[in-house]
């Protein structure tokens, strides 16, 4: 049965999708700043790919941390909640603080967004975090993943129309649909103490967004009024594997050279 372009599968849950090293996590120990990179909900490190690179050949330290639950089952999946992913970004923080990093970037996709933004509140106060990237931070999510949400009693994991062989990067074609509520939690605790982010932040759009609900940018202009805000033009929700990833790494050395600047 498929619907909204997903297909319920009950069977999903132990199904192995092949996963390889390339979605393990990553470190690079550079310069005394720091870039913290995270993936999506279902995703893995192998989709930040070329920001991580990119960070890398800058020079930059940098860390990009595997989130519980990722990178196996969609039972593996369905057994982890906001704290673990919490947990696992609080500890790549403090790997590249035992770098010796004195600045911090975050920086993150989706998902990751929401927790690197999460993160950027909660750290305010430590004084070593220097920017914030969210690359199509799902502060509202379109409407068939919110039903997704409602019924994941009736349908516990989903798959959709994308095939793991076919893919470019290492992701699960599929969800489990309970967990989304944990990004509904999330994405409240973001919003709500929003204003404690004062550091330069990047917002990334893109335009061809399948997943996030055009009026997270709003939310997110209006709170943040500083922030600078970026479309991508013709690109899908996973920008960072989608051809016009080229032109957010653009934007993203753009910004990490300009805070790396800023204190010199």
């Amino acid at each position: 049965m498929t619907i909204a372009g997903v297909r319920i599968d009950k069977n999903a849950k132990d199904k192995e999708w092949g996963f390889t090293e390339a979605s393990a996590p990553r470190s690079h120990r550079g310069s005394d700043i720091g870039v913290l990179i995270c993936h999506g909900f279902g995703g893995t490190p192998d989709n930040m790919r070329c920001l991580y690179d990119r960070a890398v050949s800058l020079g930059f330290s940098a860390v990009m941390p595997k989130l519980t639950g990722h990178g196996e089952t969609l039972g593996r999946m369905n057994e982890a909640n906001r704290e673990d992913w919490r947990r696992d970004v609080g500890a790549a923080l403090d790997s590249l603080r035992s770098m010796g990093c004195k600045r911090i970037i975050l920086s993150g996709l989706s998902m990751g967004a929401l927790l690197m933004a999460d993160l950027a509140e909660k750290q305010a106060e430590k004084g070593d975090i220097a920017g914030l990237i969210m690359i199509s931070p799902p502060v509202r999510m379109k409407r068939y993943l919110r039903i997704c949400s409602a019924f994941s009693g009736v349908m516990p994991y989903v798959l959709t129309n994308e095939t793991f062989e076919s893919l470019t990067t290492e992701i699960y074609c599929g969800m489990a649909t309970s967990r989304l509520k944990e990004i509904f939690r999330l994405s409240r605790a973001v919003t709500k103490d929003i204003d404690l982010i004062s550091v330069p932040t990047l917002i990334v759009e893109a335009e061809n967004d399948d997943r996030v609900d055009p009026v997270s940018y709003d939310m997110l202009t209006q709170r943040l009024p500083s922030a600078e805000y970026c479309l991508i033009r013709g690109a899908k929700h996973g920008i960072t594997y989608c051809p016009q990833k080229y032109e957010l790494c653009d934007k993203f050395e753009e910004f990490l050279t300009r805070i790396a600047n800023k204190e010199k």
